[in-house]
């Protein structure tokens, strides 16, 4: 196939002008994303600032139960006032994420995550569609990998703003430094530069040009889940999407915390990890359309995640920060490289009017039971088990892959026999 052979510059420049827009876009997130993954829970668990491990963990899940309940109407929404409106409206998440900053009240903190989990539930899932729309079948699965790739890489730089300008700025202005005694203005600013960055990707979408040909739903239709026109598809796809968000709810949000508490790791060294981990995931995904199109797009989605297990175990069983790191950076490179290769399937199986809907249920499907695992590997880690959130994430992708593979395997072989 011709796109096997072209570089990704070349990718991009055959791209609709909407796609390159949303390029930009996706490297403004992903840059403000590293930065407010790498140091927002650890300025929480400053000792100025004082919140422990478990109430973090019950701030993420707070926010992920709000995103959950919210996907799927979110979901309709987006079928309604199409995709542009959707992000636009999901892009006002950066507002809340910086009244976080302002005020360090307990009930504050809960208030401002539900407000951010949901506003960023709708620009998530107007996303795959709104790339679906603005891209042609045979470079879908590329445009899905290369917005997966720009994301993480420009994540690369975040993390590694995100982990050094903290403690930059506190001897620029020559106060405390070091994991016990930190100021937390360093890393106030260092947020709130982030969330700028974010509010910013506002002015790319607002120069993308809708389809007026593209038929929105109407209220009354989608209430009655007219829309939908797949069922079943969804219904299977929601198993293994529960699956891998319990998994993942149980190390992914706390993998700082983690680094921190068992390995007594700095901002800065986190900060390179989570950056490492980011640049090897660019490049992964870059690789995942061709081994799409030799394995088959279920078959690489599930070969990845099972390989990816004994890497979840090496990271709970290593001694070291050095060896644990490296496990992270497999785990993440083959966990995540195949997601825009899943979404790109899942986008192409159901049809056009039930795309943003589909995403809604599997949003709801990923997210409440990703918002238990934190809850409950937030308690483990603030009692120093370290063992067992990994173990039951090993666990839960094992059960993931398998069912995946059983409900889809035919699925993608009817639809290449149709084409």
């Amino acid at each position: 196939m011709v796109l096997d052979k072209l570089s990704d510059a070349v990718r991009i420049r055959m791209f609709s002008r909407n796609a390159q827009l949303y390029l930009v876009v996706v490297a403004l997130q992903g840059l403000s994303f590293g930065m407010w993954e790498t140091i927002f829970y650890l300025y929480l668990n400053l000792a100025e600032v004082g919140f422990t491990a478990d109430f973090i963990g019950n701030l993420f899940s707070v926010g992920t139960i709000a995103a959950g309940l919210i996907a799927f109407p979110a979901g309709l929404l987006c079928e309604r006032i199409g995709m542009k409106r959707a992000i636009l409206i999901g892009l006002t998440w950066n507002i809340a994420s910086l009244l976080q900053l302002i005020t360090l009240e307990p009930s504050f903190l809960l208030l401002a995550s539900i407000v951010s989990g949901t506003m960023t539930t709708v620009y998530w899932l107007a996303s795959a569609p709104l790339m679906t729309e603005n891209s042609r079948p045979e470079e879908r699965t590329d445009l899905f990998s290369v917005v997966s790739a720009i994301n993480t890489t420009t994540g690369v730089l975040g993390s590694l703003l995100g982990g050094f300008m903290p403690d930059l700025l506190n001897r620029l202005n020559g106060i405390p430094t070091g994991l016990e005694v930190a100021s937390p203005a360093g890393y106030r600013i260092t947020l709130a530069l982030a969330s700028t960055i974010a509010l910013a990707a506002a002015v790319p979408i607002l120069l993308v040009k809708e389809d007026k040909n593209i038929q929105r739903q109407r209220t009354s239709s989608l209430l009655n889940l007219r829309n939908i026109k797949s069922p079943c598809i969804i219904a299977k796809s929601a198993i293994p999407a529960g699956l891998i968000g319990l998994g993942a709810g149980f190390i992914v949000p706390l993998f700082s915390l983690f680094f921190k508490l068992k390995f007594a790791g700095t901002p800065e060294q986190i900060g390179v990890i989570f950056a490492l981990g980011n640049f090897t995931l660019g490049l992964s995904t870059l690789a995942a359309p061709s081994l799409a199109r030799k394995m088959g797009k279920v078959r690489a989605v599930v070969f990845c995640q099972l390989l990816s297990m004994p890497f979840i175990m090496l990271i709970a069983l290593a001694s070291n920060l050095a060896l644990t790191s490296g496990a992270y950076l497999a785990r993440g490179a083959l966990m995540m490289m195949v997601q825009p290769t899943k979404s790109a399937f899942m986008m192409e199986i159901v049809g056009e009017s039930e795309r943003a809907t589909t995403n809604g249920i599997l949003f709801v499907a990923d997210n409440i039971p990703r918002a238990v695992g934190t809850s409950v590997s937030g308690k483990m880690i603030s009692g120093n088990d370290f063992y067992t959130p990994f173990l039951l994430t090993t666990i839960m992708y094992f059960m993931a892959s398998s069912t995946f593979f059983l409900f889809f395997r035919k699925v993608e072989a009817a639809k290449r026999g149709k084409t």
